[in-house]
């Protein structure tokens, strides 16, 4: 009899003990996100299904906007009193909002939004997404949120070292991406005191992460400025700034069209002139409309009082041939006119002196004059040049030298001895 009491009473703890354990499980489930409602009729499971930060990394000061999904997946409705995030780093724009949230039904998502503020401090922070229920139990979600200083990067790759007054030169800009996100809306804006671009703005767009783009502005300047380009951009809803300054300052330097000529000859030809030389381009861009005249106290004659050239590429020539007339002028003004890329008009003037005429029914310099009738032969008679190492007799040597190869030919060939065989017999 006392055996039988030993077992039921063995039989009733371990049912205890069960029941125990069941709560337990019970509430450790409730703790990780699972609610039972007061009536029993079913338990109601609470997930997160999605985290959205914009923008994905924040800069200094920056806001943005928190996003976080939930979904019941359960079989029957819960009660959630207010939604919040906690954090001592990242501080929360509308805390308040979601003090109050209400009943979410079995297999129904709700959607919370928070806007954050970074501070000053860069690295890496845990705001809590927090999720209070009514009747029991909570939830808290950390939720990763980098602050990185790092902007757009923005360099000057091709500039020309110094500008001239009302001349377009181009700057080509190098804007880049070092962040890990991509940032939007990046607008650049030259600024300048008397300064002129092609473009008052260029809009290059999204720069995704380690991405470079590069653009050319054209600028004209009309006086020694410092030249800025403002580069904005967006990272979220952020607007930043970035920006690189040019200096601009005037000197001298050739990197138009620079013309020079050479091999100039002047000859006289009936009452006038005739100029014949090589124009060359040797500066760094094309002179086109190229042409060539005379100035006063010249003047421009038939047959070619204007030589159009026409376009010259760098390090390009053309020949010329000029006919003018020029009584009583010691030199006599040469000048090219030619155009630019921007059709701007350029004119050098180049002196020829007018005293190294020679006249083209004359002989040139080096040979002899002699009067109409007289035998204009060298003393070498025919064959023979005119003197000196000239007077060698041309045409008999040549005539020996012939003789002397056919001899040793033919006597190679045996000729010779057959011919000395047949005056012997």
């Amino acid at each position: 009899m006392i055996i039988h009491t030993t077992s039921k009473n063995r039989r009733l703890l371990f049912s205890l003990l069960l029941a125990a354990l069941l709560v337990l499980a019970g509430t450790c489930t409730t703790a990780s996100g699972q609610e039972t409602t007061g009536s029993g009729s079913g338990t109601a499971q609470v997930a997160i299904t999605g985290v959205t930060l914009d923008p994905a990394i924040f800069m200094q000061g920056d806001e943005g906007t928190l996003t976080v999904q939930i979904r019941n997946s359960g079989t029957s409705s819960v009660s959630i009193n207010r939604a919040d995030v906690l954090s001592p780093d990242i501080r929360v724009v509308n805390y308040q909002t979601y003090d109050k949230v209400g009943t979410l039904g079995a297999g129904n998502e709700l959607t919370f939004t928070f806007v954050l503020k970074a501070g000053g401090t860069e690295g890496t922070f845990f705001p809590i997404f927090y999720l209070d229920f009514t009747s029991a139990g909570s939830m808290r979600y950390p939720v990763p949120v980098r602050v990185d200083t790092t902007g757009i990067l923005v360099s000057v790759i091709k500039c020309p070292e110094v500008f001239s007054e009302g001349e377009r030169d181009e700057i080509t800009l190098s804007v880049s991406n070092p962040r890990d996100n991509p940032v939007n809306s990046v607008t650049i804006v030259p600024t300048g005191a008397g300064i002129t671009a092609s473009q008052t703005s260029l809009f290059i767009g999204t720069l995704k992460p380690d991405e470079e783009k590069q653009v050319t502005f054209g600028i004209t300047p009309g006086q020694p400025a410092d030249l800025v380009f403002e580069v904005s951009y967006r990272n979220g809803p952020n607007l930043h700034q970035e920006s690189v300054t040019v200096p601009v300052t005037f000197g001298d330097r050739r990197i138009g069209a620079d013309l020079v000529i050479n091999n100039v000859a002047v000859k006289s030809a009936g009452s006038g002139l005739t100029i014949t030389g090589d124009v060359t381009n040797a500066g760094l861009k094309d002179a086109r409309s190229v042409m060539v005249t005379v100035g006063e106290p010249a003047r421009p004659s038939d047959p070619n009082p204007v030589w159009v050239v026409g376009t010259l590429e760098p390090d390009d020539f053309s020949s010329f041939e000029v006919s003018c007339t020029a009584q009583g002028a010691g030199t006599i003004p040469l000048i090219i006119s030619y155009r630019d890329e921007e059709g701007r008009t350029y004119r050098e003037t180049f002196s020829v002196s007018a005293r190294t005429s020679v006249s083209e029914n004359s002989p040139v310099a080096g040979t002899r004059q002699v009067p109409a009738g007289m035998n204009t032969r060298g003393p070498g008679g025919i064959f023979m040049f005119g003197s000196g190492l000239g007077q060698v007799p041309v045409i008999p040597i040549i005539v020996v030298i012939i003789a002397a190869i056919a001899g040793i030919v033919a006597w190679r060939k045996g000729y010779v001895q057959r011919i000395r065989d047949r005056f012997r017999k």
